[in-house]
C-alpha cells in the first residue's frame, strides 16, 4: 500500500508543479506583453506594431525560434545604423 501511496503523492506533486509553471508561463508572458505594448503617450517614434509583431510570432514560431528571430533581427537593425551612421556626413 505504500508503493500505491507514494505514487499517489507523486503524481499529486507533478500535477502541482504542472500547473504551478504554467502559472508562471502565463505570468512572464502578460510581462512580456506589457514590456512591449507602448504606452499611449508614448513618442511617435515608437511603432505600437511591434508589439502586436511578437504578440503573433511567439505562438506562430514557438518562444525559441521568435528569440532567436528576434536576436537576428537586432542585429541586422544595428548593422543598418552602423551601415548609416558611418554614411552620413559629420558636421
Amino acid at each position: 500500500m505504500s508503493r500505491r501511496a507514494d505514487l499517489a503523492s507523486r503524481r499529486a506533486l507533478l500535477v502541482t508543479r504542472g500547473e504551478l509553471e504554467r502559472l508562471e508561463i502565463a505570468l512572464a508572458w502578460s510581462d512580456v506583453r506589457r514590456a512591449l505594448r507602448p504606452d499611449p503617450d508614448a513618442d511617435a517614434r515608437r511603432h505600437p506594431w511591434l508589439g502586436k509583431a511578437f504578440g503573433l510570432a511567439i505562438p506562430l514560431l514557438g518562444a525559441t525560434r521568435a528569440r532567436r528571430f528576434s536576436r537576428y533581427l537586432s542585429l541586422g537593425l544595428l548593422a543598418y545604423r552602423v551601415a548609416t551612421g558611418l554614411r552620413r556626413p559629420r558636421s
